[in-house]
């Protein structure tokens, strides 16, 4: 079979163009949700994205529902809690969400998002949920390598016994920790 027809094979009828993905990078959005005036709280993945700016259009319409709620907590307005924010922290536009911002740049939609849940820091609520992201590289097999892994002759892994010899020696260095003069590091190592 040519190189070709393997690869048509390797990636079917795919519109991607496979050979040239090396690597990538997807966004993770995460909510950080407290309560109990921040006694208690805990980060979330959320929702991953292929695309920088669908992770900023999202960043941006959480966080901006999340002020209108702590808005409507606390019996004020939108812009009454975005108008004490100055400098760097300025909520810019604005305004809550509407579908205007999908004619943001990212950087706009980076800093409204970040703002708003700045914003919301700012006013201590006893509970709440701001979103962030945060970019993963991901290192792929592009086709070349698939074909020279699928093409090599076959050989026996001995990943299997190198694991087994790893947890004898930690076995080992665990009984004469036990025994004498060894002790284990924080680490996981053992020193004299």
């Amino acid at each position: 079979m040519s190189k070709c027809t393997k690869r048509q094979k390797l990636v079917g009828a795919s519109s991607r163009n496979a050979s040239s993905l090396g690597s990538f990078e997807y966004f993770e959005c995460r909510r950080y949700v407290w309560w109990d005036n921040r006694q208690e709280s805990r980060t979330k993945s959320d929702r991953n994205f292929l695309e920088r700016r669908m992770a900023l259009l999202y960043l941006a319409r959480r966080n901006s529902d999340e002020l209108l709620t702590q808005a409507a907590v606390l019996g004020k307005t939108f812009a009454e809690l975005s108008s004490c924010c100055r400098g760097p922290y300025a909520i810019v536009p604005d305004r809550p969400w509407d579908s205007g911002f999908y004619e943001l740049s990212e950087a706009e939609l980076l800093n409204y998002g970040t703002n708003c849940a700045s914003a919301i820091h700012k006013l201590k609520p006893a509970s709440g949920t701001v979103y962030s992201f945060v970019g993963h590289p991901v290192e792929t097999t592009d086709l070349d390598e698939l074909l020279a892994l699928l093409d090599a002759p076959w050989s026996a892994s001995t990943e299997p016994e190198e694991e087994r010899r790893k947890a004898q020696e930690v076995r080992e260095g665990a009984n004469k920790n036990r025994a004498g003069p060894w002790r284990r590091l924080a680490d996981g190592q053992f020193a004299e």
